[in-house]
Protein backbone atom coordinates (compact mmCIF):
# COMPACT_ATOMS: atom_id res chain seq x y z
CA UNK A 1 0.00 0.00 0.00
CA UNK A 2 2.74 2.46 0.95
CA UNK A 3 4.52 1.88 -2.37
CA UNK A 4 1.30 2.58 -4.24
CA UNK A 5 0.57 5.75 -2.29
CA UNK A 6 4.14 6.99 -2.37
CA UNK A 7 4.49 6.18 -6.05
CA UNK A 8 1.36 8.12 -6.89
CA UNK A 9 2.35 11.05 -4.69
CA UNK A 10 5.92 11.27 -5.99
CA UNK A 11 4.79 10.87 -9.59
CA UNK A 12 2.39 13.78 -9.35
CA UNK A 13 4.88 15.94 -7.49
CA UNK A 14 7.99 15.16 -9.45
CA UNK A 15 6.20 15.38 -12.78
CA UNK A 16 4.53 18.71 -12.06
CA UNK A 17 1.87 19.54 -7.34
CA UNK A 18 -11.07 24.22 6.43
CA UNK A 19 -12.08 26.30 8.35
CA UNK A 20 -11.43 26.30 12.16
CA UNK A 21 -13.63 23.25 12.49
CA UNK A 22 -11.08 21.36 10.45
CA UNK A 23 -8.06 22.57 12.38
CA UNK A 24 -7.78 19.55 14.66
CA UNK A 25 -8.06 17.29 11.65
CA UNK A 26 -5.49 19.04 9.49
CA UNK A 27 -2.80 19.95 12.01
CA UNK A 28 -0.67 17.89 14.38
CA UNK A 29 -1.51 19.09 17.89
CA UNK A 30 1.54 17.86 19.79
CA UNK A 31 5.01 19.35 20.05
CA UNK A 32 7.99 17.13 19.33
CA UNK A 33 9.15 15.30 22.45
CA UNK A 34 12.14 13.12 23.20
CA UNK A 35 11.80 9.43 23.96
CA UNK A 36 14.75 9.73 26.33
CA UNK A 37 14.69 10.99 29.89
CA UNK A 38 18.12 12.53 29.39
CA UNK A 39 18.42 15.25 26.76
CA UNK A 40 21.67 16.91 25.78
CA UNK A 41 21.62 20.72 26.07
CA UNK A 42 21.98 21.29 22.31
CA UNK A 43 19.20 18.78 21.63
CA UNK A 44 16.97 20.52 24.14
CA UNK A 45 17.58 23.90 22.50
CA UNK A 46 16.85 22.43 19.07
CA UNK A 47 13.69 20.88 20.40
CA UNK A 48 12.55 24.16 21.93
CA UNK A 49 13.27 26.03 18.68
CA UNK A 50 11.30 23.48 16.66
CA UNK A 51 8.45 23.70 19.15
CA UNK A 52 8.36 27.49 18.81
CA UNK A 53 8.35 27.17 15.02
CA UNK A 54 5.51 24.65 15.13
CA UNK A 55 3.48 27.01 17.30
CA UNK A 56 4.00 29.86 14.85
CA UNK A 57 2.98 27.61 11.96
CA UNK A 58 -0.15 26.45 13.78
CA UNK A 59 -1.10 30.00 14.72
CA UNK A 60 -0.68 31.12 11.12
CA UNK A 61 -2.68 28.11 9.88
CA UNK A 62 -5.56 28.94 12.23
CA UNK A 63 -5.48 32.61 11.32
CA UNK A 64 -5.56 31.94 7.58
CA UNK A 65 -8.34 29.37 7.83
CA UNK A 66 -10.43 31.81 9.84
CA UNK A 67 -10.51 34.24 6.90
CA UNK A 68 -13.83 34.10 5.05
CA UNK A 69 -13.87 37.46 3.26
CA UNK A 70 -10.97 37.17 0.84
CA UNK A 71 -10.23 40.35 -1.10
CA UNK A 72 -9.27 38.39 -4.19
CA UNK A 73 -8.84 34.82 -5.38
CA UNK A 74 -6.72 34.55 -8.51
CA UNK A 75 -6.04 31.38 -10.46
CA UNK A 76 -3.60 29.94 -12.95
CA UNK A 77 -3.39 26.72 -14.90
CA UNK A 78 -0.17 24.82 -14.24
CA UNK A 79 1.53 21.91 -15.94
CA UNK A 80 3.43 20.06 -13.24
CA UNK A 81 1.76 16.68 -13.81
CA UNK A 82 0.79 14.55 -16.79
CA UNK A 83 -2.79 15.82 -16.83
CA UNK A 84 -2.12 19.37 -15.67
CA UNK A 85 -3.65 21.23 -12.78
CA UNK A 86 -4.78 24.52 -11.32
CA UNK A 87 -3.52 26.84 -8.61
CA UNK A 88 -5.69 29.32 -6.71
CA UNK A 89 -4.10 32.25 -4.89
CA UNK A 90 -5.92 33.67 -1.87
CA UNK A 91 -5.19 37.36 -1.22
CA UNK A 92 -6.06 39.46 1.84
CA UNK A 93 -4.91 43.06 2.32
CA UNK A 94 -2.65 42.72 -0.73
CA UNK A 95 -0.88 39.79 0.94
CA UNK A 96 -0.71 36.23 -0.35
CA UNK A 97 -1.98 34.02 2.46
CA UNK A 98 -2.67 30.66 0.83
CA UNK A 99 -2.22 28.74 -2.44
CA UNK A 100 -4.50 25.80 -3.16
CA UNK A 101 -3.24 23.44 -5.85
CA UNK A 102 -4.87 20.55 -7.70
CA UNK A 103 -2.62 18.31 -9.79
CA UNK A 104 -3.99 15.51 -11.96
CA UNK A 105 -2.13 12.44 -13.14
CA UNK A 106 -2.95 9.25 -14.98
CA UNK A 107 -3.39 7.26 -11.78
CA UNK A 108 -4.87 9.86 -9.46
CA UNK A 109 -4.61 13.42 -8.22
CA UNK A 110 -3.40 15.48 -5.28
CA UNK A 111 -4.78 18.46 -3.39
CA UNK A 112 -2.14 20.64 -1.74
CA UNK A 113 -2.51 23.74 0.42
CA UNK A 114 0.63 25.90 0.61
CA UNK A 115 0.89 28.31 3.56
CA UNK A 116 3.48 31.11 3.30
CA UNK A 117 4.76 32.76 6.47
CA UNK A 118 7.09 35.77 6.41
CA UNK A 119 7.44 35.30 2.64
CA UNK A 120 8.64 31.71 3.04
CA UNK A 121 6.93 28.35 2.75
CA UNK A 122 5.93 27.20 6.23
CA UNK A 123 3.38 24.42 5.85
CA UNK A 124 1.87 22.14 3.19
CA UNK A 125 -1.22 20.04 3.76
CA UNK A 126 -1.56 17.34 1.11
CA UNK A 127 -4.27 14.83 0.23
CA UNK A 128 -3.62 12.03 -2.27
CA UNK A 129 -6.40 10.35 -4.24
CA UNK A 130 -6.07 7.23 -6.37
CA UNK A 131 -8.20 6.12 -9.29
CA UNK A 132 -9.42 2.54 -9.45
CA UNK A 133 -7.28 2.05 -12.56
CA UNK A 134 -5.42 3.97 -15.27
CA UNK A 135 -7.54 6.68 -16.92
CA UNK A 136 -7.39 4.97 -20.34
CA UNK A 137 -8.48 1.59 -18.94
CA UNK A 138 -12.08 0.75 -19.95
CA UNK A 139 -12.70 -0.15 -16.29
CA UNK A 140 -11.83 3.39 -15.14
CA UNK A 141 -14.56 4.78 -12.92
CA UNK A 142 -14.15 8.21 -11.33
CA UNK A 143 -16.75 7.31 -8.71
CA UNK A 144 -14.41 4.59 -7.44
CA UNK A 145 -11.63 7.06 -6.68
CA UNK A 146 -10.38 6.65 -3.13
CA UNK A 147 -8.36 8.82 -0.81
CA UNK A 148 -5.11 6.97 -0.26
CA UNK A 149 -3.39 9.23 2.23
CA UNK A 150 -2.56 12.65 3.58
CA UNK A 151 0.64 14.32 4.69
CA UNK A 152 1.52 17.43 6.68
CA UNK A 153 4.85 19.05 5.85
CA UNK A 154 6.45 21.62 8.17
CA UNK A 155 9.17 23.95 6.87
CA UNK A 156 11.67 26.23 8.58
CA UNK A 157 14.20 28.41 6.75
CA UNK A 158 13.34 26.62 3.51
CA UNK A 159 13.97 23.18 4.98
CA UNK A 160 11.53 20.41 5.79
CA UNK A 161 11.99 19.69 9.50
CA UNK A 162 8.87 17.67 10.30
CA UNK A 163 6.47 15.45 8.36
CA UNK A 164 3.39 13.61 9.54
CA UNK A 165 1.68 11.09 7.25
CA UNK A 166 -1.25 8.76 7.68
CA UNK A 167 0.98 5.99 6.35
CA UNK A 168 3.90 5.63 8.76
CA UNK A 169 6.14 3.85 6.25
CA UNK A 170 5.65 6.75 3.88
CA UNK A 171 6.37 9.15 6.74
CA UNK A 172 9.66 7.38 7.47
CA UNK A 173 10.62 7.57 3.79
CA UNK A 174 9.92 11.31 3.66
CA UNK A 175 12.08 11.88 6.74
CA UNK A 176 14.94 9.85 5.31
CA UNK A 177 14.87 11.41 1.84
CA UNK A 178 15.10 14.95 0.53
CA UNK A 179 12.99 14.19 -2.57
CA UNK A 180 9.75 15.57 -1.17
CA UNK A 181 11.46 18.63 0.30
CA UNK A 182 13.01 19.43 -3.07
CA UNK A 183 9.80 18.73 -4.99
CA UNK A 184 7.57 20.84 -2.75
CA UNK A 185 10.06 23.70 -2.60
CA UNK A 186 10.43 23.64 -6.38
CA UNK A 187 6.68 23.73 -6.95
CA UNK A 188 6.19 26.52 -4.41
CA UNK A 189 8.89 28.63 -6.04
CA UNK A 190 7.25 28.11 -9.42
CA UNK A 191 3.87 29.11 -8.00
CA UNK A 192 5.36 32.36 -6.69
CA UNK A 193 7.01 33.08 -10.04
CA UNK A 194 3.68 32.48 -11.81
CA UNK A 195 2.02 35.02 -9.52
CA UNK A 196 4.78 37.54 -10.20
CA UNK A 197 4.29 36.87 -13.92
CA UNK A 198 0.66 38.00 -13.77
CA UNK A 199 -0.58 34.45 -13.15
CA UNK A 200 0.80 33.41 -16.51
CA UNK A 201 2.61 30.04 -16.38
CA UNK A 202 4.33 30.54 -19.74
CA UNK A 203 8.02 29.76 -19.42
CA UNK A 204 7.56 28.65 -15.80
CA UNK A 205 5.16 25.71 -15.73
CA UNK A 206 4.19 24.44 -19.15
Amino acid sequence: MVKLVLGNCLLLLLLMSCQNAETNKNMDQGNAVSDSNIIAPDSNLRQQADGDTLQRIRSNFERVNAITDWDRIDSAYIHESTEGGQAKYYIKNDKLELIKVKNYGEGGYTFQDYYPLNNELSFVYEEVFQYNTHIIDPKFDMDKTKKSGEVRYYFKDGKLFKAIATDKEMEAYIKDSDEMENALSSIYNKLIKIKENGYNPKGISE
